[in-house]
């Protein structure tokens, strides 16, 4: 058989993806169909969108999670709303989902209140639940949470700029954006603080949050609002707020790694990378000023760097091996981010995170090359086929090697998809500082 395969190839040109062996007794024989990296890289970025068109639910919500064995548990996140959203228009732009526009007007009006059948819940502020039952509505746990909705509010506004013609789209959003006052949560313009949540009743929980980190998304929104609603409850310190601590990088906290500085909510450690790359994708006034751009970068550096000081013993982590993210890990769900000196203490599973990795790419050099040599690993439990045979990589443990996701958080992964649109040869980084320029 092997002769009769090695006659019918001579004089043929080898397909592409096909890779051949010599025997020894000299037969060919096909040994495995190997990609190309334009061939990964392709399949990943519609892998990539693949995972939130199987998100979605038929009315329009997002679940929080993905479940890798079909299961669903119909709890869904205000936040995937909102990357949904964008990942509508990330599909349309590629011509994956001709209907976007009708989709997101779906998501829109549930959003808004405007369908009779199902409300997501707000709280006595107009603050959205961070879950909910996407079959009922109804309220899951009691975090109304700021950020989430801050995340929401901003896939509307991004995807009413996408669809800029139409008015429905435009009506909804917003309305989104002045029913949901977020200068309220400013807490503390002298200190940075920001309130992380509220309970039902409208009264802050006493935990607060310091500069740097993805709450500059909320206080992004509350400096806005401080200039556009005439009942902001807190335009003065929202203004403020955002003056001192986001109009520039100056005031704002620097930890170094091994000399390269990173913002951070304090100088003796480091804040998880997603935190750089949502404000990226999200905010113009982030994605579009040079100082926070540069700090982007140099919180790649950074996370480059620690991977190479982590000592794993019997263990040599790969020169591709790095991303400190937050997801599903073998405790359940982690927010991981690295540490002075190799020092693994706020990553205990040593994950690594392949959508932060692809996240980076338009701003790191490496960051390419190194997602295409994690996908031809064999060796990691980091690639997942979704339904349909899609293809996309999540996260993996090195102190847990044989672990392997159950499930994939939607807010989590976005920067997969959005790192990969944003390459310069797919829709690129002027994509996102088109859409993402809400106010001007």
């Amino acid at each position: 058989m092997k002769k009769k395969l090695a006659a019918l190839l001579i004089g043929t040109m080898l397909l592409p993806g096909m890779a051949f062996a010599q025997t020894a007794a000299n037969d060919t024989v096909i040994s495995e169909t190997v990609k190309s990296d334009q061939e990964i890289i392709d399949s990943l970025y519609r892998g990539g969108y693949a995972y939130w068109q199987q998100l979605r639910n038929e009315n329009g919500t997002y679940e929080d999670k993905l479940f890798l064995n079909g299961d669903r548990s119909y709890v869904g996140s205000i936040a995937n709303s909102g990357m949904g959203l964008i990942a509508l228009t990330i599909g349309h732009a590629n011509g994956w989902e001709p209907e976007a526009e009708q989709l997101a007007l779906v998501t829109l009006r549930k959003l808004a209140g405007r369908d009779p059948n199902f409300a997501v819940p707000q709280n006595a502020t107009n603050t959205f639940i961070h879950f909910y039952n996407t079959k009922t509505g109804e309220a899951v746990g009691d975090d109304w949470s700021p950020v989430d909705s801050a995340i929401m509010i901003y896939g509307a506004l991004f995807v009413k700029n996408y669809f800029s013609e139409n008015e429905e789209i435009a009506e909804l959003a917003d309305f989104l954006y002045r029913n949901t006052d977020l200068t309220q949560y400013i807490a503390d313009v002298r200190t940075g603080r920001i309130y992380l949540a509220q309970h039902t009743d409208g009264t802050f929980k006493k935990y607060r949050t310091k500069a740097f980190n993805e709450y500059m998304l909320v206080a992004g929104i509350a400096n806005q609002q401080a200039k556009d609603l005439d009942n902001a409850v807190n335009a003065s310190n929202a203004k403020k707020f955002w003056d001192i601590w986001y109009a520039s990088t100056k005031f704002l906290p620097v930890a170094e790694y091994n000399g390269i500085p990173v913002l951070s909510e304090g100088k003796t450690w480091f804040t998880s990378q997603f935190n750089f790359l949502f404000n990226n994708y999200l905010m113009h006034d982030f994605s579009n000023h040079p100082e926070f751009v540069t700090a982007l970068e140099n919180s790649a550096k950074a996370d480059f760097a620690f991977w190479r000081d982590v000592d794993v013993e019997g263990v040599e982590l790969k020169e591709y091996e790095w991303g400190s993210g937050a997801g599903s890990c073998p405790n359940g769900y982690c927010v991981d981010r690295f540490h002075f000196d190799g020092d693994r203490q706020f990553n205990h599973n040593l994950v690594v995170s392949p959508h932060i990795l692809a996240g980076y790419i338009p701003f790191n050099d490496r960051a390419k090359a190194d997602l295409i040599s994690t996908y031809r690993d064999n060796t990691i439990n980091a690639k997942h086929e979704l339904e349909g045979g899609y293809e996309i990589l999540w996260r993996y443990s090195h102190d847990q090697p044989e672990w392997k996701a159950e499930f994939i958080e939607g807010v989590d992964f976005s920067t997969f998809l959005f790192g990969l649109a944003a390459m310069p040869e797919h829709l690129g980084m002027d994509f996102f500082n088109k859409y993402n320029n809400y106010f001007e």
